[in-house]
Formats: C-alpha cells, sequence, structure tokens
C-alpha cells in the first residue's frame, strides 16, 4: 500500500451532512470505502455528469431515507437489490455513467439502466420545512432494482445492515440466515 494511502483527508469545511472533503473526486471506490468505514461525510464531485455537473456522495442518513446509509441499510444485503456494497458501488457508479435519465426536473435526475435506478437530488432541502438549504448541491440520494417488485424483496426489518469486510463486500451476520 502506498504511503499517501494512510494519510487521512482533511475536511474543507462543514456541511448538512457532516464534514465535506473535495479530494474523493472521480474516486468512486475511494469514497465508498471512506464513508462506511466513517459513517459521516459529503464527497464532493464523487461522479460527474456532463450536463448536470458534479454529483456528491454523502453518508446521508436511514431515518431521511438519503445516502450511502440509506442505500445500504435498505437496498445492500442478501434478498434486497444489491448482495453486497461492492455490487452497489458498481451498479452506481455504472448507472449513473451509462444509464438514461429517465426524469430530469428542477429537484431530481433519474437515472436507470437494465432496470436498476439512481436517484439524484439536484437541491438540499430542509426536511422538516421543505425549504431550500442549497440551490445547487446535486448528490445521490438512493439507489434500487426497479425490475423486482417491492412484495419480493425480504423487508429490512428481518435482516440487519450487512458488514463489509477489506474490499468492500458485505459479509454475512448471524441476523442473516
Amino acid at each position: 500500500m502506498e504511503k499517501n494511502n494512510n494519510i487521512e483527508p482533511k475536511p474543507i469545511g462543514v456541511g448538512y451532512f457532516g464534514n465535506v472533503y473535495d479530494q474523493f473526486r472521480g474516486k468512486v471506490k475511494e469514497a465508498f470505502d471512506f464513508l462506511v468505514a466513517h459513517q459521516s461525510g459529503d464527497l464532493i464531485g464523487v461522479f460527474h455528469d456532463i450536463e448536470i455537473g458534479d454529483i456528491d456522495l454523502v453518508w446521508g442518513s436511514r431515518n431521511e431515507n438519503a445516502g450511502l446509509e440509506h442505500i445500504i441499510a435498505k437496498h445492500v444485503g442478501q434478498g434486497k437489490d444489491f448482495a453486497t456494497i461492492d455490487e452497489a458501488r458498481l451498479g452506481i457508479e455504472s448507472i449513473i455513467n451509462t444509464g438514461q435519465k429517465i426524469k430530469n426536473n428542477r429537484d431530481k435526475v433519474i437515472y436507470e439502466l437494465d432496470g436498476k435506478r439512481v436517484v439524484v437530488r439536484k437541491n438540499l432541502r430542509d426536511k422538516a420545512t421543505g425549504g431550500l438549504i442549497d440551490d445547487k448541491k446535486k448528490w445521490v440520494v438512493t439507489s434500487y432494482d426497479n425490475n423486482v417488485p417491492k412484495s419480493d424483496k425480504l423487508s429490512a426489518s428481518t435482516l440487519t445492515t450487512p458488514e463489509s469486510d477489506e474490499g468492500g463486500r458485505a459479509v454475512a451476520s448471524d441476523a442473516i440466515s
């Protein structure tokens, strides 16, 4: 491992989702690894769309149904949309890079590839009031497989959030049978 990989990135500020970092532009795997390890943060420009610009990856909150924490809790694991965190990372990257925009309005963009979707917000609103916090922030809210009906997916309440090994792959826990 290179010595540079051992240096902890320094935040450039603090935002709605915690510390803000700009060291992960275009570095999708490193961004996922960092957020999973720190469980907080706002990583600027992890993805890029030539039409809408940089797209951030945030840890977010499962309680607000937004960000990587939400994606992992609700859509990653046995019987869910992505079997592992690594599969989710590869899927999200591919969907944004090569998928079609099936919706693009002033609030959000929905990318789709082979029935799998990524929803990107084009602003940041206060959940309680709906008031606009940032009208220029573009960030990944969620990603899921639209091919599988919700009724066919295992209930999130019957599964735990998957743990990850060093390679970013979800590993089974005792709660998953």
